[in-house]
């Protein structure tokens, strides 16, 4: 008789359980609306963006497939620690959607382009939730942060890392107060690999010099890094150039030419390696501040420019000593 009655309190209470789980309703950067029954236990990132997200909120242990550029990252790396989700491709590449049903994911995130769309379309059609995320600007990293939040529950996260941003945020308006748009400087964004392929308006790098109070002198230049000449980049007389840092050696022989004498003996700001801060990411702001406090050092000379991105870090991924200004290494 006990047994029986522990059996239907057992069954009325999962029945209780499952009537009191109110569906996730989701609405995604393609303005498409997305319904999980249950928060998403099992997650696939499809390019890196998503993966920083995704990690941002402590979803390492449901990341079981991940695309993007991962591989030789450190600081992903050491956010996986010894979990090895599966390797689905990445947008240069392809994306496998073969090895993502495979993995029965609850959730898959695509990029905001057209093949991300389709194969969005095409997983839903079997059946298998996608969100389609596309942060191109600040405001929109938010709402993929608190989209990605819900899909999970885990808003309490989201909420702390917004709260961190907008501190970072207020450092920089606060050291930029009173700034004069005549003093704002000229700034050069050059890419990596190429000095003469530049980031234009349409680009979330022309955000990040925006937010950090630098001009960039190239924002008329329609698409994705368009090339410049030399005379066009002469013509901008630039006061800073802004560099991207992961392989800058064709970039230094470049600048070493005689042409670019002016521009080699410009102020540089070089983009931590490894850091992801010259695209959308959660951990953006800190890029922001980076770019703003070594551009107006005077400005900013009363904060202590590595402790705040530490504590940026230490809330949003747990430790403090995975800020690229101090060094994975030293989390070891």
């Amino acid at each position: 008789m006990l047994n029986r009655l522990l059996s239907t309190v057992a069954i009325l209470l999962c029945c209780l359980s499952s009537v009191s789980a109110e569906p996730i309703h989701l609405v995604d950067q393609r303005g498409l609306e997305v319904v999980l029954s249950k928060p998403a236990g099992r997650i696939v990132t499809t390019f890196t963006p998503a993966s920083l997200f995704t990690l941002s909120l402590g979803l390492a242990d449901q990341l079981v497939g991940i695309g993007g550029s991962t591989k030789y990252s450190p600081f992903i790396n050491q956010l996986l620690g010894h979990r090895e989700p599966l390797v689905i491709g990445s947008r240069s590449a392809g994306i496998n959607l073969e090895t993502i049903v495979a993995l029965k994911p609850d959730l898959v995130l695509f990029f905001g382009k057209k093949d991300g769309y389709r194969l969005a379309e095409r997983l839903s059609s079997l059946g298998i939730a996608s969100l389609v995320i596309q942060p191109e600007t600040f405001a929109d990293a938010q709402v993929v942060l608190e989209l990605i939040a819900k899909a999970t529950g885990t808003q309490d996260k989201a909420a702390k890392i917004a709260a961190e941003n907008q501190r970072l945020a207020n450092i920089i308006n606060s050291g930029l107060a009173g700034l004069p748009k005549t003093q704002r400087l000229r700034a050069y964004y050059a890419n990596s690999s190429d000095l003469y392929r530049t980031a234009s308006e349409q680009m979330f790098q022309h955000q990040l010099m925006l937010i950090a109070g630098v001009d960039n002198v190239a924002k008329g230049v329609p698409g994705f890094y368009p090339k410049v000449n030399v005379e066009q980049l002469l013509l901008w007389q630039p006061q800073l150039l802004i560099r991207e840092s992961n392989d800058s050696t064709k970039v230094d022989e470049q600048l070493a030419k005689s042409l670019m004498t002016s521009l080699e003996k410009l102020p540089q700001i070089m983009i931590p390696k490894g850091s992801f801060w010259d695209m959308p990411s959660p951990m953006a702001m800190a890029g922001a501040l980076y770019i703003a406090a070594n551009a107006y050092p005077e400005r900013f000379k009363h904060i202590n420019l590595d402790n705040e991105i530490a504590r940026y870090y230490r809330v949003a991924f747990g430790h403090a000593c995975l800020s690229p200004l101090r060094g994975i290494a030293q989390c070891q």
